[in-house]
């Protein structure tokens, strides 16, 4: 499913297949950051986020450190995984980095750290770099290959 919907993502915003993010994907993170941040549309701005698929995982990854507080301490996720004994994953974070690690974790079955229930400083920073190294080091069309 997610390869799907990130071949999609790519193809249809016409973008270069090697590209490792795009000047329009990275706006339309950081919007979709932004609209993160209102109450009103927190929930439906981290279902677009996760839509986005692997392309946009850079473009995510580049907003990790943003530590800024929810409006709502809440993110619900639908459990992908084969042994799942609920439809859906649900968290807790505290801030924005909280939030889009469980986002990240789940379009790519990666995982540098839990801190989708909140953290401390030290394990946020643990995580971004985990993320930060991650998509240094792996080629775009092997961001969600590990599933």
């Amino acid at each position: 499913m997610f390869l799907a919907a990130a071949v999609s993502a790519s193809t249809a915003g016409g973008g270069d297949k090697g590209s490792v993010t795009s000047p329009d994907l990275d706006a339309k993170v950081a919007a979709l950051v932004e609209e993160a941040l209102v109450e009103e549309t927190e929930a439906q701005a981290f279902q677009k986020l996760e839509a986005l698929g692997c392309p946009a995982v850079p473009a995510i990854v580049k907003h990790l450190d943003d530590r800024r507080k929810l409006p709502v301490a809440y993110i619900r996720l639908q459990n992908h995984s084969a042994d799942a004994f609920e439809a859906f994953r649900q968290y807790g974070p505290k801030v924005l980095t909280d939030a889009l690690a469980a986002i990240l974790n789940q379009v790519t079955g990666q995982h540098f750290g839990f801190i989708y229930n909140g953290g401390t400083e030290e394990e946020r920073a643990k995580v971004v770099k985990g993320w930060r190294e991650f998509v240094a080091k792996t080629p775009p069309e092997k961001l969600c290959t590990s599933f």
